[in-house]
């Protein structure tokens, strides 16, 4: 049975997990074998990974500062040019439930495609437990417009006092084909409206991405396959306009290498991981753009929910704070 233990901590204050929580699979774009563990880390460690596969200068700080540029995937890589990729689905994760810091340890160069989403992350992390630290978190908010565009593509960000993001895609002549969405960055919304949102890719691409090295890991498993106006996955669908949420959950994730939550309102037609992180990189340029702030929350009587069951295991993730 479930029971909520509800801590009076501060939900201001920076984050860490209570347990060391593992993972297994293998990479979608280079098809190997790994082993992940996710482990507790100390007051202003940031989100941090560890090539244990390597005995030197292994360490790769996910911050905007790292990021090289890849096809597909959002790629770290420290001064040493050790890198490991992929890592969007994990770090939309830790920013919806609100995690600052831990030490992501690897024995490869890329992060396990488990179901293609962030479900499964999502659902470890909260039956690890999510431990609130002494010391106040800090938020990213925009102060001036900032766009970005790649021919019809754009990403666009004006002030707020949260982060939202309007959406938009179109795949024509494909089942895919325009779809829009609204989505206000929250823990409740997150959960359920986005973690289990899979990749997808078309089926005309498989080949030209596998021979480009691309996808060789990649299967009905963790991801979803549109073949024009069908899709290949037995099951079809998991949620309604699972497309483009997917693509709202990248957004996420890639919004995270601030190192801190993004406010502001997005508005994007066909965002990509390039162009989530030019955007950031623009705002970045001129300090006119943003402000660093402490978090302090709007209800002062806000808490943090611990959702576990008597043996430590997360049932239900539809009804953490």
């Amino acid at each position: 049975m479930n029971y909520i233990n509800t801590l009076k901590s501060s939900v201001s204050l920076q984050k860490t997990l209570k347990r060391k929580i593992h993972f297994s699979g293998v990479g979608v774009h280079n098809g190997r074998a790994v082993s992940m563990s996710i482990e507790p880390a100390d007051v202003d460690t940031g989100i941090v990974f560890q090539r244990t596969d390597l005995d030197n200068n292994n360490v790769i700080k996910a911050v905007i500062d790292n990021v090289v540029n890849s096809r597909l995937c959002t790629k770290i890589k420290n001064s040493s040019g050790i890198f490991v990729s992929t890592i969007e689905h994990l770090m939309a994760a830790l920013s919806a439930l609100d995690i600052d810091n831990v030490v992501v340890k690897i024995n490869s160069s890329e992060l396990p495609a488990l179901d293609g989403s962030s479900y499964e992350y999502v659902k470890k992390i909260i039956s690890s437990g999510i431990k609130a630290q002494n010391k106040r978190k800090k938020i990213f908010k925009v102060i001036k417009k900032v766009e970005v565009k790649s021919g019809d593509r754009f990403i666009s960000i004006t002030p707020s006092n949260r982060l939202s993001i309007n959406i938009s895609i179109n795949y024509p002549e494909t089942i895919i084909g325009h779809s829009q969405y609204f989505y206000t960055h929250s823990q409740d919304n997150f959960i359920n409206n986005l973690s289990m949102a899979r990749t997808y890719t078309l089926h005309e691409d498989i080949e030209k991405m596998r021979t480009a090295g691309l996808a060789i890991g990649g299967n009905l498993n963790n991801a979803i396959v549109v073949d024009k106006y069908k899709i290949l996955n037995p099951e079809g669908l998991r949620l309604e306009k699972e497309f483009v949420k997917h693509k709202t959950l990248d957004c996420i994730g890639d919004f995270y290498l601030l190192g801190m939550n993004l406010l502001g309102d997005i508005d994007c037609f066909a965002p990509g991981h390039n162009l989530n992180q030019q955007l950031i990189k623009e705002i970045l340029k001129n300090k006119e753009n943003y402000r660093i702030e402490d978090l302090i929350p709007e209800n002062k009587n806000e808490k943090i929910i611990d959702l576990i069951d008597d043996n430590g295991t997360s049932q239900n993730i539809t009804c953490v704070a």
